[in-house]
């Protein structure tokens, strides 16, 4: 019985991790992340945890304090809600409730269940677990029975090896959860990238002149292609993801050019916006990842294999003859979020087929020795001209859902290591680069350790590194490095989402760079209401040009310039708004409600994240933010917030944890 009650916990500590739980006896119906009491109290509250667990598996008596638990967490959480929200982003109440129960879930296995004697070592273990996962699924009112059977089928082979196979000691895997009252040492995962030569002190402060020569680049991020979208079915649902199915009659269709709820991409806005994309004389274009949508329960390798193809032939059709240089997003594989690139892995658990395959697709875009690493990891470099390079990172490295990082996460300083030799020969060629990763580094999703190191890259190759790309929160944002000294060194540029999952705008960005610095010096977002297109579904979408960059914020693009306006937004609380509401491009679902100053705080502090452990330059300017709202006049503000949008964890959410804390808690 070792893994099937294994499994009995991990839905309490999924449910638990995500849900807006209260009242948890033991637990002070009010405090905050920064309490020093916290962490000595979710330890005390999960040595009793384990403990009532433990009879219960022995006697299968329901005591009364455990039925007392499961009552309260069955009825606080919300089927919807749980699938949006990032662990880093959630309440601190929510954080306490993921760290205690995965230390008691975690102490609970290792006290009872190592041994050859539990029911899942026998023949009929994957049964005996399947069932045990769709019974608690029901029982705590988790998602739908064909959301976690998809996921358990999806999941379980992989995580099935990682329990058996991983280095990582049980004790510590709760450490890796972005929750501070959790952090522990894993010595096993320590992260040191060698690096040659010195980091400067000083902020980037390099920005050439306009001139008429000045490149275009389109930057497309997050399609969410759903080829069984279909207009007028149900667009509010139990599952994760909506506008699927019969059509309905009701107000909760879905609309004809997508959906603010949590819909993705019908095939006919796809063309629509390659078409007015194609209207621009662009110079080439970064594609920074996840083409499949958020059907996580039911995807298949054939089909991400047909999207991925399919979206190619539209680049080719509507862009011929020019480049796309792409990287990987995590909705890329299947299962979802699962990378690896360990060669001594078995065959069937490799995903050595989306390598390949997106290397039959890219290649006619990069050189030749570009295969090797493409097919070894997901990544690659190449100059296309003389004196520059794009590097384009495989980000799942640093993904907290890419179950392998439990297996073993020291392999990720492969791929790093290759980044640092990479950018190092860039250097000594006098060559400027680009980085095209699909995951902010400062996403509280992104392992602390990566982060750590590739921000150190980042200082120590700042004069080399000019331009940045990412995808993934499906937000118009930008995200500033900082070196230890809290020198600013490079600018991380988002390019949104064409999906509109969720509550938000379909857009794409295109950005203006300096000939031959490749320096970032305007960039646009193109968007189009989503509410008054659907009123016109016979009518092609208005596409237009929200703002431009430096008209509406700073002429500055350089690192130390963004910084400068982080200052200014902090002591300008109006010109952090205009911000937000490009940030949520201006979606009449998001804007309605505004931004208060706790959303403002939040828009700001992200902007100036790298690494969700290093807050210090947020610090300093939610300070000043603070000192400016205290000053502002009662009529100035907005109106009350929806929130800032952070906390949207456009990966799976909770099917992610759902799942993935079986990675976390059968690490034994």
């Amino acid at each position: 019985m070792r893994s099937q009650w294994s499994i009995v916990l991990f839905v309490v500590a999924a449910t638990l991790t995500i849900s807006e739980a209260h009242n948890l006896p033991g637990v002070p119906e009010s405090f905050t992340s920064d309490n020093r009491l916290t962490a000595a109290i979710s330890a005390s509250i999960a040595e009793e945890i384990s403990q009532e667990f433990v009879k219960y598996m022995a006697t299968g008596i329901e005591s009364e304090r455990l039925r007392q638990l499961g009552n309260e967490l069955r009825h606080s959480h919300s089927k919807k809600d749980i699938f949006t929200e990032s662990l880093f982003e959630v309440s601190a109440a929510d954080q306490y409730f993921a760290c205690t129960l995965c230390r008691a879930t975690v102490k609970v296995l290792a006290d009872s269940f190592t041994g050859p004697d539990g029911e899942l070592t026998g023949p009929n273990r994957d049964e005996n677990a399947k069932k045990t996962m769709l019974t608690i699924c029901d029982y705590f009112d988790i998602q739908t029975q064909e959301v976690c059977s998809g996921l358990f089928d999806i999941n379980w082979p992989i995580l099935d090896y990682i329990l058996n196979e991983t280095i990582a000691e049980a004790s510590s895997i709760c450490g890796m959860l972005p929750i501070s009252i959790c952090q522990l040492s894993q010595e096993e995962y320590s992260l040191n990238v060698t690096i040659v030569g010195d980091t400067s002190l000083e902020s980037n402060s390099e920005l050439p002149e306009r001139s008429n020569n000045d490149l275009l680049v389109l930057h497309l991020t997050d399609i969410h292609y759903d080829p069984e979208y279909a207009v007028g079915s149900l667009a509010e649902c139990d599952e994760p993801m909506c506008c699927r199915g019969e059509v309905v009659t009701t107000s909760v269709g879905a609309g004809y050019w997508s959906d603010y709820r949590n819909c993705d991409t019908p095939k006919h806005l796809i063309l629509n916006a390659f078409q007015h994309m194609s209207q621009h004389k662009i110079d080439w274009i970064y594609h920074t990842g996840d083409v499949p949508p958020h059907n996580v329960w039911s995807t298949t390798k054939q089909g991400n294999k047909d999207m991925l193809t399919e979206i190619d032939e539209l680049f080719e059709q509507y862009f011929p003859n020019i480049p796309v240089y792409p990287c990987l997003g995590n909705h890329e594989p299947h299962p979802t979020n699962v990378f690896n690139s360990d060669s001594a892995l078995p065959a069937e658990l490799r995903i050595d087929w989306l390598y390949e395959h997106v290397w039959s697709l890219w290649k006619k875009w990069l050189p030749a020795e570009a295969e090797v690493t493409v097919r070894r990891g997901g990544y690659y470099t190449h100059s296309p001209s003389a004196g520059h390079r794009i590097v384009a990172l495989n980000s799942m490295d640093c993904y907290l859902y890419n179950w392998w990082l439990y297996y073993n996460g020291s392999l990720v300083l492969d791929q790093l290591q290759w980044f640092h030799d990479t950018l190092l020969a860039a250097e000594v060629a006098g060559e400027r680069v680009h980085v095209l990763t699909h995951i902010p580094s400062g996403d509280g999703d992104c392992w602390s350790d990566w982060a750590r190191e590739y921000n150190r890259l980042l200082a120590r190759f700042s004069k080399t590194i000019t331009g940045i790309f990412s995808g993934h929160t499906h937000k118009d944002e930008m995200n500033l490095h900082y070196a230890d000294n809290g020198a600013a060194v490079a600018v991380a540029w988002n390019g949104g989402s064409l999906t509109s999952f969720s509550y938000k705008n379909p857009n794409y960005r295109l950005y203006e760079l300096h000939p031959e610095s490749w320096q970032v010096l305007e960039h646009q977002t193109w968007t189009f209401n989503l509410t008054e297109a659907n009123l016109k579904p016979d009518e092609s979408p208005n596409w237009y040009k929200e703002y431009e960059f430096t008209a509406d914020f700073t002429n500055d693009t350089s690192p130390a310039g963004i910084d400068k306006l982080l200052v200014e937004m902090a002591e300008q609380p109006n010109l952090l708004r205009k911000f937000w509401r490009y940030k949520m491009t201006q979606s009449d679902a998001r804007t309605s409600g505004g931004c208060d100053n706790d959303c403002l705080a939040s828009t700001l502090c992200r902007i100036a994240t790298s690494n969700y452990k290093n807050r210090t330059r947020c610090r300093e300017l939610e300070a000043i933010l603070q000192q400016s709202l205290d000053n502002e006049p009662e009529n100035e503000p907005e109106n009350e917030p929806e929130g800032d949008g952070a906390g949207t964890l456009i990966a799976i959410g909770f099917p992610s944890l759902l799942i993935g804390i079986v990675g976390l808690l059968l690490l034994l």
